[in-house]
């Protein structure tokens, strides 16, 4: 099975170069033939890929100690349902998990261009091609995970006890599934490029796959950040860390571009910018991948013992050389057809808008990498912690929430004072007034009260954008309220929906506001029948037990959690002690409210019998996770939409 899987890996290589040869002959000759060809290798590459992907998963599901990948990353008492998931938790899996879905995309979108003559797709399917390259050849020659052992062990080494939780199952397809995605936007993008071709037509079709992807790679961002709240025992769910920085960039790129590509398609401009913030968040995406797996960074999710960082940094060096020669060799068609009448207008906003996501990714960035720069420059690593991050990113993140209310209500060209007046008189009262109200219950400093302001004013402009549609199909309408909200929305869902994304970014704003500036902390050792107080709760210890779960000792805390002297619950905080690895791992308790969290952890039990408890109370932190449901939302919404045009066009 073994041989197989190899034999598997290296076909998709060699079916990968006959794609992006016989493409690009086809596209060179006018023969239908070879692009016929090369669509089939790509089809061919995806099956190849699935195959590789059921042998690896049926020896770590049967626990085949022959095999390298499966005795490193499983143990015979680990449970069924992680031997499945750790497909992912190495190296090697995890790249042909991205293989997968590379293929996949490849073939999903030859699948849905099918019947679309035009040569165009074709070249961004040989563009995709020329990626599977790459990850076949890695695969293949460098990273394999079918290597044998000579003498297999009795038992593995079992899964890293990070990974050994719920969310790890489905947080790391999902973040591939946004990360890999950004390919058929770069393909769209280089397509254009090498054909010269002109017009905003692949404009439309590019948003639809950008708009898919930014939706996964959000929903995988915040599966990471609950991740980290509940498996991780730090209070907290974000700490700017390498690798979650490395999944956010290319998500704030590709933010940007969505809003930069409605001046592309209104007005014709900014084709250069928009070309290089699809290059961008492409390599970005690449870019996050070598930082998980070159072992340049410390991080909790990467894959220090990895030697394939060098053949990651080529490829990034390589293929963003190519795009940028392709985008000064292409100057003259990306030239705008208009220019900005004034910076108080749709267009300028958006462009500063722009302006502020690159800043913010650069800002980013630079951080995460310092580092790596400092140690190459100086032979000394300066780490960069949280503070940089929040000194630097902060305002920036709260100009980009002004924006997002003031963007939508400017008109287009220029913005005549009477619209100002009309448009911003009212959102800004409310934000005065919100800030006002709010300065009473503790929020002080610049930062709290422009992000209230900010929120308050961005849901006020979003409420009289919706007021004004339901107004204007009034004569039309019968309905109740929501009823015509309903009808508003499915009438124009890409607006609307992108209203709802920015409801979603207001929450999450102020659940972000609120669980830091607002945080409490308290910790002690407390012995049975003591307890700890904490704002309005008191924890009183009941009792610790010991017991085995599955391939863990758990050593439990039993918490009494009171509020006003009355007892609200019975909560359980843990450490678990993995067999395998011999490493205590934090499994964290919550009581839940919707105005805050109280989080709960053990630290360990001491030698006079006492148990270390540490508690947070996390206000508003609910907001970040609604907030995200909200974005998922709103994204599904103008999802929906272009589906429902593409029926439309097909229809007709």
């Amino acid at each position: 099975m073994s041989e197989l899987g190899r034999l598997a890996l290296f076909l998709g290589f060699a079916c990968s170069i006959f794609a992006v040869g016989s493409i690009a002959w086809g596209l060179r000759t006018g023969y239908s033939g070879p692009l016929r060809s090369g669509r089939r290798a790509v089809w061919t590459v995806c099956a190849l890929a699935l195959l590789a992907v059921i042998l690896l998963e049926r020896a770590l599901l049967a626990r085949d100690m022959s095999y390298r990948y499966v005795a490193e990353h499983t143990s015979k008492d680990l449970p069924l349902h992680y031997a499945f998931s750790s497909l992912w938790a190495g190296q090697e899996g995890s790249l042909l998990l991205w293989l997968l879905i590379l293929s996949a995309y490849g073939s999903a979108f030859l699948f849905a261009y099918r019947k679309r003559l035009d040569p165009f797709y074709d070249a961004v399917a040989m563009v995709i091609a020329t990626v599977m390259i790459f990850f076949t050849g890695l695969l293949t020659f460098v990273s394999s995970p079918f290597r044998i052992l000579a003498t297999p062990p009795p038992d593995g080494m079992g899964l890293n006890p990070l990974l050994q939780d719920p969310g790890m199952m489905i947080h790391p397809p999902i973040l591939y599934t946004g990360y890999v995605g950004f390919i058929v936007p770069f393909g769209f993008a280089m397509a254009v490029l090498l054909l010269n071709r002109s017009g905003t037509r692949w404009i439309e079709e590019v948003r639809r796959w950008t708009l898919f992807c930014w939706g996964f790679l959000g929903v995988g961002i915040l599966l990471g950040a609950r991740w980290a709240y509940v498996e991780l025992g730090w209070g907290g769910y974000w700490g700017w860390d390498p690798v979650e920085n490395a999944s956010l960039m290319p998500w704030l790129v590709g933010t940007g571009f969505l809003h930069s590509v409605m001046i592309e398609q209104r007005r014709g401009m900014l084709k250069t910018w928009n070309i290089a913030l699809i290059a961008l968040t492409f390599e970005l995406s690449i870019f996050g991948t070598f930082l998980t797996r070159s072992g340049v960074l410390t991080s909790v999710h990467s894959f220090a013992e990895s030697n394939i960082g060098p053949w990651f940094l080529s490829f990034i060096l390589i293929s963003g050389t190519a795009a940028t020669a392709l985008i000064l060799y292409r100057k003259a068609l990306l030239e705008s057809e208009n220019r900005m009448d004034a910076m108080i207008s749709r267009e300028g906003s958006f462009l500063f808008n722009n302006v502020l996501f690159v800043a913010l990714t650069f800002a980013t960035f630079l951080g995460t990498t310092f580092p790596v720069v400092s140690e190459a420059v100086t032979g000394t690593k300066i780490s960069v912690s949280a503070p940089f991050f929040n000194r630097v990113n902060v305002p920036i993140a709260l100009a980009l929430l002004l924006l997002t209310g003031a963007g939508p209500v400017l008109s287009w060209k220029r913005a005549t004072a009477s619209v100002l007046k009309r448009n911003f008189v009212l959102p800004t009262v409310m934000g005065i007034l919100a800030a006002g109200i709010a300065m009473p219950f503790g929020a002080e400093g610049v930062y709290p009260l422009v992000c209230i302001f900010g929120a308050a004013f961005v849901v006020t402009t979003i409420v009289m954008e919706f007021a004004r549609g339901i107004q204007a199909r009034k004569s039309s309408e019968t309905a109740a309220l929501p009823a015509q909200v309903v009808h508003l929305v499915k009438k124009n869902k890409r607006r609307y929906g992108g209203y709802i994304v920015h409801t979603g970014i207001v929450l999450l704003f102020v659940g972000v506001l609120g669980s830091s500036v607002f945080q409490k902390e308290a910790h002690a050792p407390l012995k049975t029948g003591e307890a700890l107080h904490i704002g309005p709760y008191t924890l009183t210890l009941r009792g610790v037990t010991e017991r085995q779960k599955e391939n863990a000792i758990l050593t439990t805390a039993i918490l009494g959690v009171e509020r006003g002297g009355k007892l609200v619950g019975t909560e359980h905080a843990s450490k678990a002690l993995y067999s395998k690895s011999q490493q205590p791992m934090t499994e964290v308790a919550l009581h839940w409210t919707p105005a805050e969290d109280l989080y709960m952890i053990l630290g360990g039990v001491n030698e006079d019998g006492s148990a270390s408890i540490q508690a947070y109370i996390n206000p508003l932190v609910s907001l970040v996770w609604g907030g995200g449901i909200v974005m998922v939302l709103g994204t599904l919404i103008a999802l929906s939409d272009r589906m429902r045009i593409r029926r439309e066009e097909k229809a007709g």
